[in-house]
């Protein structure tokens, strides 16, 4: 009897002790990694995001930026970090599409990370050079299947969502893509403006002000639903093309191991963070879709986002060194 005082006892304090740092959560200043070079949307939507989370928990976190082929650098070091709250990731879709690329990992990303929310989305647009006839998707799909060499496609680079979504179309329609690879967005642009590739995919975000100006013509939005930017723009699903909907996100993660009080404690503050009025005006005349998902959504999310491509990733062959 004594013994199995002594067994509850030991397991009693044990779990107070894990229970304390959760309570007194947090008491300094939070570090989160952001697997991108600084003013990039990923890093601006982080740091207005981490600024209103900062109020609601009482301490600083800091945004510091880790950029490198793929985020993987980044998000190895939260993987590896302590899982006490005080390092955080804010991660792009690469979280899900480095594992669809068959991308060698230096971490698990369903072991190795708690996710806390999916917070953002932008989704990405179909544009063209005012000068080609096209006015949907059907008509590229049609034009390429007339012409011996198809559409030039602009790609800002091999394995992010632009280039998923082209395979993806090519699978699904027939449609004849000639794939034009880039190093950025900038350069794929500038080839888009001056007419020299006809068709560019990219975040809404780079692209928006050529659409605006009118330098480039937007036909089709990633999106399930129409862009309070463009409401004139329709989506992939009115078009009839709904395996193209997709989006670039980013959410936020706790090392794997993080205690179930704390993930709590940093959703209840992105969540309520993402419900300000004026940042959530911010975001959305960005271009940004708001999520703020449970923590087990945003998982769902993840495994779903590799589950999706990677089929596409096997019949495109595609690969990234």
């Amino acid at each position: 009897m004594a013994s199995k005082l002594r067994v509850l006892t030991a397991i009693a304090l044990a779990c107070a002790a894990g229970a304390a740092p959760a309570q007194d959560y947090p008491n300094r200043s939070i570090r989160v990694i952001v697997a991108q070079a600084a003013g990039g949307a990923l890093d601006v939507s982080s740091r207005l995001i981490t600024a209103r989370m900062s109020e609601t928990l009482g301490q600083t976190l800091v945004v510091e930026n880790r950029p490198s082929a793929g985020g993987i650098a980044g998000m190895e070091a939260v993987a590896k970090a302590p899982p006490d709250g005080y390092t955080l990731l804010m991660a792009a879709a690469p979280i899900a599409t480095n594992t669809a690329l068959g991308i060698k990992l230096p971490y698990d990303p369903e072991r190795d990370f708690a996710p806390i929310s999916l917070a953002v989305s932008i989704p990405l647009l179909f544009v063209v050079h005012p000068a080609t006839p096209y006015k949907t998707l059907s008509d590229i799909v049609a034009d390429s299947k007339r012409q011996s060499g198809g559409v030039a496609v602009a790609i800002a680079s091999i394995g992010a969502l632009p280039h998923l979504l082209s395979e993806m179309m090519k699978l699904k329609t027939g449609a004849n893509l000639n794939l034009i690879f880039y190093k950025g967005s900038a350069p794929a642009s500038l080839d888009t403006l001056s007419g020299t590739i006809p068709v560019f995919i990219d975040a809404l975000g780079p692209v928006r002000t050529h659409v605006e100006s009118g330098k480039l013509r937007a036909i089709a939005l990633s999106s399930t639903v129409r862009s309070p930017l463009f409401p004139t723009v329709p989506t992939v699903g009115e078009q009839g093309m709904p395996d193209l909907t997709g989006a670039a996100f980013f959410g936020l993660l706790a090392p794997g191991g993080t205690a179930v009080a704390i993930q709590r404690r940093l959703n209840q503050a992105i969540v309520s963070a993402l419900a300000h009025p004026e940042l959530r005006d911010r975001l959305l005349k960005q271009g940004y879709e708001i999520h703020a998902s449970t923590p087990e959504g945003y998982k769902a999310y993840m495994k779903n986002e590799i589950d999706r491509w990677t089929p596409v990733v096997k019949a495109a062959g595609i690969k990234v060194d």
